[in-house]
């Protein structure tokens, strides 16, 4: 299985957390995730296969296990094991939507309704958002 395959199924359980894959010696993570960290610690996005990117080395981990629980944004940690951890007040979106073009929340967008493409729901979902549009 694909790292983003796996960032993609955990998404679609906690999809207000910032998901943290570790891949060697680095930690990853993907799409609006991505732009999290990157408000965060102007870590740098990478466009991959039309995926959003970004990384940082395992000896930064602390930084930005320290700065998420700050915030108070929920995470799940991906390595040898799992770790969730959840806040009361989760401040995900707030984060989320700070800084971006209007560009990159309609791509946002877009990679949501991708992932649930396969739910059953979905028509659900785009009848809603054509009646607003």
């Amino acid at each position: 299985m694909k790292v983003i395959d796996v960032y993609n199924e955990n998404k679609a359980k906690y999809s207000k957390y910032v998901i943290l894959i570790k891949v060697g010696i680095f930690y990853e993570t993907y799409n609006e995730d991505a732009y999290i960290l990157n408000n965060l610690f102007n870590y740098k996005i990478r466009n991959i296969n039309n995926v959003k990117q970004v990384g940082f080395p395992v000896n930064s981990y602390d930084k930005v296990i320290t700065k998420l629980n700050k915030f108070k944004i929920n995470y799940l940690i991906i390595d040898k094991e799992i770790i969730r951890k959840k806040f009361n007040k989760n401040n995900y979106n707030e984060f989320l939507n700070k800084n971006l073009s209007l560009d990159e929340r309609i791509n946002n967008i877009y990679s949501k309704l991708n992932v649930l493409k396969e739910k059953s729901n979905i028509n659900q979902i785009l009848n809603r958002i054509e009646d607003i549009l």
